[in-house]
Parts: C-alpha cells; structure tokens; sequence
C-alpha cells in the first residue's frame, strides 16, 4: 500500500470505517449472527432506515472530528480509535443480550446498582469466555481491518496530507446528516406505533429500524423514545379509564372470560374448578372454595432460578425425590410461567406480591427512588387481616433496593437480611455447618439457603407464639447464574453422558439439583430429622425465572432437539405449588412428610400474576373492591402468561412472540389477532399502572367515581 497513491489509500480507510462499523451493529440484530436476542420481523424498509440513521450518526462523528482535525494521519487515527470503541461498545451490549435477551437501554442499567459480590468474577469470566466460545472476537474485525490499512499505508506521507475546508461546508454536511437523521428518526416513531407500541421492546425494535448508533446516542442525550401510553390509548377521561381497566377485572361477581367466553366469578366453587382437585373435610366449606385457607399462616418461599425441565428430564427427576414427594402432597401448577422484565428477581417478587407485571426495560425497585409507588399488595392485605409480615434475604439488604421497597413499599413490618444475620453472629468466611454428623460445611457469599430454611422455622415459631398469625417471605438465594457455590461442588461424574459436551455453567446449574432438594427438605425436616413444619401455616412455592442457559445445552439435557422458539418456552417455565400440610404422615423411603390438606394439578396455563389472586381469594383478603387481574390458579379457567422482557406469550394452544407472531411453537399454529390484541392492550393499561407511583390510586378513585365501587 505505500506504493499507492495515499489519496485512495485515505478515502478507502474512510469508506471502509462506514461500511465496517454498519454491517457490525447486524450482530446485535440478526439472529443468526446472536443466538441471545429475540428480533423483530425484519423488514426492507426498517433495515434502509436503519442504514440511513447509523450512517447519519457515523457521519456526524467524522465530521464533527474532522473539523478540528486537519491532518489525514491524525483524521485515520481518530476514526481508528472511535471504531475500536463502538467495536467495544457492540461487544457488552452483546453480552447484555446474552444475560438479559434483549437489547440494552438506559432504563435498564439500574440493574447494574445491585452489590456485585459474589456474581462479580463469574460473570465477567463468563463474559470473556464469549470472546472465543461464541466468536465474539469477530465483533473488534472493523478495528482489525482498519488498524491493517493504517500500518499498511505510507504514514509519512499521510502525515503532511493537509485538508482545508471552508466551515460553510461543513455546517453544510451537519444540516445535511441531520435532516437524514431526523427523518429515520421519524420514520422509526411511525413503524413503532404500528407494530408493537410498549416502553419495554423498544430498544431492540430502535436498534433494528432506526439503528444502534442513534438509539443510544438519542438515550446518552435524554432522550428515551417512551411513549405516553395514556395518550397514545386516549384515556385521558375518568370514563374511559375506567371502562379499560373494568373490561378486565376479575375482582367481580360475574364476568365473562375474553378468551373461552364462559362466565366465572371472584368465588370459586368446585363445580368451576379442576376436576383432579382434593379438599380436605378439615378445610372444606361445602361449595365454596373462598376463604378455605382462611386465618392460616402463610410461608411463600421464593425459589432462585429453577425451571420445570429439572422435573421433566430423565437426567434430573430422580434426584429431586423430595421435590417429587412435595408435589404429590400439594396442588402443583405444571404450566406455570415467570412474568419478570429486566428487573428479573425483583420482578418475580412483584407480580407474585402485588399481582401486576413489570414494566419489562427497567426495575421498579429502582425507579422507587424516583418516583415512590404507593401498590396493592399481598404484605397490605396480610398486615390489614392482623398478621404479622416478615422478609428474609440472604443478601445486602440493598439489594434490589430491598432495604426501602420492603418496609416502604410493601409494608413489611420487619425485613431481615445478610446483615442482621451477621449481627446475630453468622460467620459469612466460616460458612454455616448444614450437616453436623459428616462435617459439611456450605460457603457462599451469602446466607446458606440451609441456614434460612432452620431460621425460617425459627423464627416462623416464635413470631406465631407472639402474634398468632404471620406471613413469612423467605427468599433462597441459591442456584443464581452462574451457579458457583455448590456446597456438593462441580462434578462430572453425575451425568457422565453430557457432561463434558456442555458448558461449565450449564453443568453447575444441573449439578445444583441435589441442593434444591435438601434445601425445600430442610424447609419441612430439620438437620437431625426432626419435623420443623410450622403449624395452621400454608406454604406456597414458586420460582422467579428460569435458568437462561445457552448453547443448545437443553437439547442435550432433554435429549431431542429443541428450536430456538421451544427454547425460550421451556426456560420461561417455572415449578410453583402451594402446600397445605395436616397432622397426619405420609412416609417415603427415608423421610416422613405430613399429609397434604390441598392437591391436585394445574395444567392451564398460570403465571405469577395469578398466584396474587389465588392467593388473595383463597386466604379471603380484605381487597374490597381493589381491582385485580389474571385467572384463579384452581379454576377451568383459561388465561395467558406474559414474560415481560421478550414479550412473548403462552397460551394452552401455543406459544408465540409478540415481537415477531409468525414465530410460534407448535410452527403450524396461526396467532389468533384477536387475542393478540387483547393480550397487548393488557399490556398497555398494566405498564400506565406503574408509569407513575400514584397511578394505582388514580385509576382505583376514576373506576369509584364511574362504578361507585
């Protein structure tokens, strides 16, 4: 190259810097270039303008660098050096994809306030190890072949190659790009509207239709492409406020279901329940199955990161025998389905707690700092009936915000967490002593989930003997991605078939079975075999999210290949159950458990959202006539489940993405649009309920003011 004239050599550089940094943002976009993402259908117009805006904003960079910098050599360097950052750039929003699934966005980043320890080291090494497993490398490729040009090229001579251009000229070029800009800008905002107006999916559908470098420049700026959904529907009105909130509250006498058509009530009798399900005399009421678990405790365990395939597979079943005898003693929900958004663990305790669904692109926990939320929630209704409320986390009480969401939002009247733990004396470096006899001692950075399950039945029995009735909240903070800290450690030798064809964090994650059982045993049967059950309680279970693992390591888990579509279906499914034990006990081959008062099986489709209302119905809370939605988890009953970051949906027929509804399994299946948009104006009238942190207020006093109730 330094015998060419350097002229061409520096145009080419310049050319080469537009072209290379635009066909790199197509691996944040195109599925086949990342397995993490969940598109959009892509379309010839999204992609021309999305052309249009990343070349507006790579343009305006030049340009803006150029007029301060004459010289060419130093004009090479520094679109050398703004390509090897926007090359970085692109490479951690590709690991956002393959952590969270979606595109990044700045409302998302609160994620990043949580106390990193223990997950630091894992996920950084996780994230590099994509450099090489994945081919991530290929994303610093423009740098590469530009840095290539450069030291190729006759730098001397570069070095006395002067511009001068006249500043009209470039005001010119500015006015020029930024008309462009502003038209892709527009065009964006109108094909947003069309195909999927939520806050929660636009970064990925801005990245793919207005372009990666405008969307974060316009977000950097302050300026987050939100729409005002209030207006956006028209319901400025008290009127129609409240007739789209009515048209799907199930807190009524009657309505009729949009999806069957049937007619059901917020009083569930056995005649409209499963026909599998059993009810003890000694909880029964005739007919009515409202109230059946009336002024008993309540214990609802959050269970970290646990799909339904550990159940499921041939691999793992067999070593969750108490999980396996846990269920036959309860009602189990076997197509139950998280609701999270990015807020992920945070968003599970929020539907399964307040019976709303995430916004999906940012952590209501943390816009609580911002704007305070005043909810309805499960811990006001408990609190209301004369209970007491109590939270208890293994983690930094500031968490998730934990240390103000609980006590302020929720109302919880006590919230226990890592450092009162340590204050009592726990030994986070020494560990806790979970198995006397055998010396076993389980390390982590947390609280041992041995260590809350003992101190749950603890202090459950003290409270009980103090107040009478309580509602306990513990939260297991075991397995969590990338699923360290093991007390049982890494082995290859339990599923000696796959495990040296999987990857290392998919191999602890299903390593980890062993611990889940003797943790939900160690919840009912103490260290020594004694019964540490808690008397006139109810446990509920439930799982916030799935597992996320990656690179078709599921196929080899459930031996049969899985579409990326199925994928998502079943890491979306979580176990949930509610347990009502009796006096009397039921032994298995080396433990006794108590007999369960409540069971039978779900095989509808439920969510978190609809664990709140079977909750509050059976418990028979003072709600009044505060609105709640989705359907009772022991009703016929049909309904849907909403995973609030990809939006995609499960229905009993099939399972689609709202970002693409072509895309289904089973592939035959046609989305019914009908469906379709009644699922997302519920999206819609679910995010303005926590747009703002009295919206919940509003719309109660407008459907008051237009019902009277």
């Amino acid at each position: 190259m330094k015998h060419k004239n350097q002229w061409t050599v520096y145009f080419f550089f310049v050319g080469m810097y537009f072209i290379l940094n635009i066909m790199n943002t197509y691996w944040l976009t195109i599925q086949e270039l990342n397995r993490y993402i969940a598109p959009f259908r892509h379309t010839l117009f999204g992609e021309l303008n999305a052309f249009l805006g990343n070349f507006s904003i790579l343009f305006l960079i030049m340009i803006l660098g150029f007029l301060f910098i004459k010289k060419a050599k130093k004009r090479l360097i520094f679109l050398l050096v703004i390509t090897f950052l926007l090359n970085f750039v692109i490479f951690w929003f590709g690991v956002f994809n393959m952590f969270f699934g979606t595109a990044f966005s700045i409302p998302a980043s609160t994620i990043f306030r949580n106390p990193a320890d223990g997950f630091a080291m894992g996920t950084f090494l996780t994230a590099i190890l994509e450099l090489i497993t994945y081919y991530r490398i290929l994303v610093f490729l423009p740098f590469a072949f530009l840095l290539a040009i450069y030291l190729l090229s006759d730098r001397e001579q570069l070095k006395v190659m002067y511009f001068k251009v006249t500043l009209q000229k470039y005001l010119s070029s500015i006015l020029l790009v930024s008309v462009a800009l502003f038209t892709a800008i527009f065009s964006y905002m109108e094909q947003y509207k069309l195909v999927l107006p939520l806050n929660s999916v636009k970064s990925t559908f801005a990245i793919q239709n207005l372009g990666v470098y405008p969307y974060y420049i316009g977000e950097i700026i302050g300026e987050p492409f939100d729409l005002d959904l209030v207006h956006f529907l028209g319901l400025e009105s008290d009127e129609k406020l409240a007739q789209a909130y009515q048209s799907y509250n199930k807190n009524q006498e009657t309505y009729t279901s949009f999806i069957d058509g049937k007619t059901y009530s917020n009083r569930l009798t056995l005649s409209q329940a499963v026909t599998n399900l059993y009810v003890d005399d000694s909880i029964k009421n005739g007919e009515d199955l409202h109230g059946i678990l009336e002024g008993k405790n309540l214990v609802l365990i959050h269970l970290e990161s646990l799909n339904t395939f550990l159940l499921e597979s041939e691999l793992t079943k067999d070593r969750l025998t108490f999980f396996q005898a846990l269920i036959e003693q309860s009602f189990y929900f076997s197509n139950f389905y998280n609701n999270v958004g990015m807020g992920v663990s945070s968003d599970g305790e929020l539907s399964i707690l307040t019976g709303l669904y995430p916004m999906g692109d940012r952590t209501l926990y943390w816009e609580y700092n911002d704007d305070p939320y005043k909810l309805d929630s499960l811990v006001h209704y408990f609190n209301e009936s004369g209970y007491f409320s109590e939270a208890i986390h293994g983690d930094k009480e500031k968490f998730y915000n934990r240390d103000l969401i609980y006590p302020e939002m929720y109302q919880f009247d006590e919230f226990y967490s890592l450092e009162d733990f340590i204050e009592d004396g726990y030994d986070v470096e020494a560990g806790y002593l979970y198995d006397t006899e055998n010396q076993l001692v389980h390390q982590s950075p947390w609280i041992s989930d041995y260590h809350l399950a003992d101190y749950t039945y603890q202090r459950g029995s003290s409270l009980i003997n103090t107040y009478g009735h309580v509602m306990l909240f513990p939260i297991t903070m075991m397995p969590h991605t990338p699923y360290e800290f093991d007390p049982n450690g890494l082995r290859y030798d339990v599923y000696p078939e796959i495990s040296r064809k999987i990857s290392r964090v998919t191999l602890n994650y299903i390593n980890y079975v062993d611990y889940v059982d003797d943790i939900l045993k160690r919840f009912f049967i103490s260290e020594t075999g004694e019964d540490q059950t808690l008397d006139n309680s109810v446990y509920v279970f439930y799982s916030d999210h799935g597992s996320g693992i990656k690179n078709g390591d599921l196929n080899l888990i459930m031996d049969r290949d899985i579409s990326v579509i199925e994928t998502r279906q079943i890491l979306q499914k979580v176990p949930a159950l509610i347990y009502v034990p009796g006096e009397t006990y039921v032994t298995y081959d080396n433990f006794s458990i108590r007999k369960g008062l409540l069971t039978g099986e779900q095989t509808l489709v439920r969510s978190q959202v609809d664990m709140y209302r079977t909750i509050i119905e059976l418990f028979n809370l003072p709600v009044g006539n505060d609105p709640y939605f989705g359907a009772h988890g022991l009703s016929t009953e049909k309904t849907f489940a909403l995973d609030n970051r990809l939006m995609d949906v499960v229905t009993d027929a099939y399972f689609y993405s709202m970002r693409n509804p072509n895309y289904t399994y089973p592939f035959d299946q046609v989305v019914d649009e009908r469906l379709y948009n009644y699922i997302l104006r519920f999206k819609q009238l679910s995010d303005i309920i926590i747009s703002k942190g009295d919206m919940q207020e509003t719309i109660k006093e407008a459907m008051e003011r237009v019902y009277g109730t």
